[in-house]
């Protein structure tokens, strides 16, 4: 499926452009034949979390495509690791799916506030496009809960989350098992935001630098932890990674 694999150490992540990754969710949708597809995303937060979460790190060994969404991830594989894959972020990948004329998917939504769960859902469906949210829930919930409500949806096209890592992460593995059909997609906390207005979008010419980093910074202060120490914990990872395989990641 993917245009080629990407290796992060031991880290094997199937990706491709935007085009492509749209193209893959789209021609999944309209098969009637599907099985379940695990699409997540990868930047220097989540990267830290599959060093040290056991379902992180499951998760994103078993997706079927991930989204390389941080230019401090795309200079890892250049820098250390020698590959240039596509960066996309991933709100960009969930606008073109929402633009799809077709297949019709009815879709849950999982994240964010009660307030923002229901207006990301209201402003998707407001679009009167191919998607519609039939149900959302917010992100506070405990595990059991989520599959719970999950069983309740078990025929469901697409299962939206977008409840933080590593919640997003246990949600969707979840779903992976209990949608059997279903569009698996960890669109992010970022995302479902965007949608629910209580986030702005970064100018399109920040998103072509790779600088969103820098935005957000500037206009969100709980993502600034992300950059110290996050980003120390993340050069950490890498170093350890590149330079000493046998502490890579396991599978």
């Amino acid at each position: 499926m993917p245009e080629r694999p990407y290796n992060l150490g031991q880290l094997v992540i199937n990706t491709g452009s935007l085009s492509y990754l749209d193209n893959c969710l789209r021609q999944f949708m309209l098969n009637p034949t599907r099985r379940d597809m695990l699409v997540g995303f990868l930047n220097p937060h989540v990267y830290n979390y599959v060093e040290r979460d056991s379902y992180v790190r499951s998760f994103i060994q078993a997706c079927d495509l991930v989204c390389l969404d941080g230019v401090g991830i795309t200079l890892a594989f250049r820098y250390l690791f020698a590959q240039t894959p596509p960066r996309v972020v991933a709100t960009a990948l969930f606008d073109r799916a929402l633009a799809w004329p077709e297949p019709r998917v009815n879709a849950v939504l999982i994240g964010g506030t009660p307030t923002q769960a229901q207006l990301a859902a209201d402003n998707i469906n407001s679009r009167k496009g191919s998607w519609h949210i039939v149900a959302a829930y917010h992100g506070f919930m405990k595990s059991d809960e989520y599959r719970a409500i999950l069983a309740q949806h078990a025929d469901i096209d697409a299962a939206l989350v977008g409840a933080g890592t590593p919640k997003s992460e246990q949600i969707l593995l979840n779903a992976r098992d209990v949608c059997q059909r279903a569009l698996c997609w960890h669109i992010g906390g970022g995302t479902l935001a965007v949608y629910a207005g209580h986030k702005a979008r970064a100018p399109a010419w920040v998103s072509k630098l790779g600088i969103e980093w820098m935005h957000r910074f500037v206009h969100e202060p709980h993502y600034r932890s992300r950059i110290y120490p996050g980003a120390i914990e993340f050069a950490g990872h890498l170093f350890k990674n590149r330079f000493f395989p046998n502490n890579e990641v396991q599978r």
